[in-house]
């Protein structure tokens, strides 16, 4: 017989006389009970109530952090401020960590409506960094991969960084994102892995973002792994607002608004609002593109070694096309209509 402990969300096995003694206890109190007679069906059939979520909650207000698998609700607002005046002291204490991250894989969180917001140009928002952190050339074995992690119900807003970095890989391979000028700060960005064209090196990741308002000054959400899945998130930003990587993308019902800007004052980002890498057999459908700023060329979408990828019933507005190729891979099969 197991128990559940609910401080640690894990069974644990109890010894034999323990579970012999729970028992008869059980039998005693409902013969005692009900005096002999059989239980009611009404009884019989009382379903366990459901498990709440864990709270995450912080004094300063700043930053949480999930270390172990689990359902979690965020507690309150988060925020990140510049200090000013006579509170910038040399001792004083100033956020470093992501305003939420997350460690381990099968991991929920419910951000119960509340906000995130980071107003200094290293905030950063949802970060979690998954897989090997090989960055020395080492020959190690890579570890598992973090799984199923969905972040929903809320708002995250940055500066000068992503509002969400979910990375399958990193190991310093493809730095494109990594420390890249943006205005007079850099991108803090993941030192991603390159998958060289070979699909294989993805692993299932089944990240999801849903029911959320994202916001950045530039790149919005990075996000690198397979099978993952964004869906009725309103993504505001710049250049690059998407820079999503990996195999069986499901991106759906969302609205993604970008103010174009040239790419020598974005970093260098062209003037795409969705790039997708690795993208074979993405879905992509239903979305709302709002081309706003200087368009000069600008696409709604773009395509890296992409195969099979289907576009349904998305609308563009603003002065863009709606997707192009990036190499002679990339293949795309537009549908007006969601079947």
């Amino acid at each position: 017989m197991k128990s559940f402990d609910p401080l640690t969300e894990r069974y644990r096995r109890l010894p034999a006389g323990a579970c012999f003694a729970f028992g008869l206890l059980r039998q005693l109190f409902f013969a005692a009970c009900l005096g002999g007679a059989a239980m009611p069906a009404s009884a019989q059939a009382a379903p366990a109530p459901a498990q709440a979520c864990l709270p995450l909650v912080n004094p300063r207000g700043w930053s949480v952090t999930v270390f172990e698998p689990g359902n979690y609700c965020l507690g309150h607002d988060l925020k990140q401020v510049p200090r000013t005046g006579w509170l910038r002291l040399p001792h004083a204490t100033i956020p470093h960590e992501a305003m939420i991250f997350v460690g381990p894989g099968n991991v929920t969180i419910d951000m119960a409506g509340h906000s995130a917001v980071a107003a200094i140009d290293y905030g950063k928002g949802m970060t979690h960094l998954g897989g090997t952190t090989r960055t020395d050339g080492a020959p190690r074995a890579p570890r598992e991969v973090a799984r199923a992690i969905t972040l929903r119900n809320g708002s995250i807003r940055t500066t000068v960084q992503a509002a969400v970095v979910m990375a399958h890989r990193w190991n310093g391979e493809n730095l494109r994102l990594s420390n890249r000028p943006m205005g007079a700060s850099f991108l803090v960005g993941a030192e991603l892995s390159d998958a060289h064209g070979d699909l294989t090196r993805y692993q299932n990741t089944d990240y999801v973002l849903e029911d959320l308002t994202l916001t950045s000054d530039q790149i919005v959400v990075l996000m690198q792994g397979k099978r993952n899945i964004i869906r009725r998130c309103r993504i505001i930003g710049g250049n690059g607002a998407l820079n999503l990587f990996g195999p069986d993308l499901v991106f759906e019902n969302n609205e993604i608004v970008m103010t174009a800007r040239s790419p020598a004052q974005a970093g260098g980002e062209p003037q795409v609002a969705l790039y997708v890498e690795d993208g074979r057999n993405a879905r992509i459908r239903n979305n709302r593109f709002v081309i706003k700023g200087q368009p000069d060329g600008a696409v709604a979408m773009a395509f890296k070694n992409s195969a099979g990828v289907v576009l349904e019933g998305n609308t563009v507005e603003g002065k863009a096309g709606l997707y192009r190729t990036v190499d002679e891979k990339s293949t795309v099969q537009v549908r007006a209509v969601t079947q």
